[in-house]
């Protein structure tokens, strides 16, 4: 497709785009991926410290 455009200049700036909007959807993968490990982190996180207050509550009530 942009082998058919006759303007050199105008080519080159359609490529260049192309690649930004590549790079823009890697770069969207990665912030996702970044956010679930995140959110899976802090989920276990959370999970253990619960965790850790039911099992001294249960120490210190018996």
């Amino acid at each position: 497709m942009l082998d058919q455009i006759d303007d050199p200049e105008r080519a080159t700036l359609l490529r260049g785009l192309w690649q930004v909007y590549r790079f823009g959807l890697r770069v969207a993968t990665a912030y996702r991926v970044f956010l679930s490990l995140v959110e899976t982190l802090l989920t276990t996180f959370v999970a253990t410290i619960v965790r850790l207050v039911e099992a001294s509550i249960d120490i210190f009530t018996d």
